[in-house]
């Protein structure tokens, strides 16, 4: 499901990523936020896309190993580490199939868990993540929020909506409000990520609201994030092995 999809969709995605106002400055401050100090730790990013939000751990000090089950996705990982060398390793895997000869200090996925297309593969997820990670470890993903309330509406320049077959749908819209493109994805509930979690080696889970960061306040102006962290289409979740 994920693999063809953003293969199909990779230029307008990533060019999406590039410029989301929500990944700028929500999804990727909160991740680093609930990862605490990463510097001189060994992280793994699941699902790691082309590697913007690795790059940034790299930056403040994270060695980073990174997977994604789109090629595509990870070739343009991989140029962009040619450019500029920050000793990212990325490689093309899923939870299955990725192994490593190390255990991680902690891991990492943004907006992944989501397209695991039932609630076995997403058990898959927490599994793989369990267990490639030292004890004490903490998994930090950031996923759509199942209590999100304003589906169907078009808010942050993009709208969720319910499918017939039960899964969600989300478009993106430029500023004159026309659809750019659009990517499906599985609609879990709370349980249905905690049961998933259960019993797959990890001891305590919660779950983290979203802020939004300072310069995303001030570069976007308050209209932009009207109601955005009081009904935030966006969670986090902390699972501790």
């Amino acid at each position: 499901m994920i693999e063809a999809q953003y293969n199909q969709i990779e230029k307008e995605y990533s060019n999406l990523v590039e410029v989301d106002p929500s990944k700028k400055y929500v999804q990727y401050p909160s991740a680093l936020r609930l990862l605490g100090e990463v510097k001189g730790k060994n992280i793994l990013d699941i699902g790691c896309g082309e590697g913007i939000f690795d790059r940034q751990l790299a930056h403040v000090g994270a060695q980073v190993t990174a997977y994604d089950v789109s090629d595509k996705q990870v070739d343009r990982a991989r140029e962009t580490e040619q450019a500029e060398k920050l000793g990212i390793d990325f490689k093309i895997a899923d939870p299955k199939t990725f192994k490593a000869d190390n255990k991680f200090d902690e891991a990492v996925s943004v907006m992944v868990l989501l397209y695991a297309k039932n609630k076995e593969e997403l058990r898959e997820f927490f599994l793989s993540a369990a267990e490639n990670l030292k004890d004490g470890a903490k998994f930090v993903s950031i996923t759509f929020n199942p209590d999100f309330k304003r589906k169907g509406e078009i808010v942050y320049n993009r709208r969720f909506s319910k499918t017939e077959d039960g899964g969600m749908k989300v478009e993106f819209f430029d500023n004159e409000k026309k659809s750019t493109f659009s990517a499906l994805f599985s609609d879990f509930s709370i349980e249905d990520y905690e049961k998933a979690a259960e019993n797959t080696g990890f001891k305590k889970l919660h779950w983290e609201s979203l802020k939004i960061d300072d310069v995303g306040k001030k570069e976007k102006g308050i209209d932009f994030w009207v109601g955005y962290e009081e009904d935030c289409p966006y969670v986090g979740l902390v699972l501790e092995k």
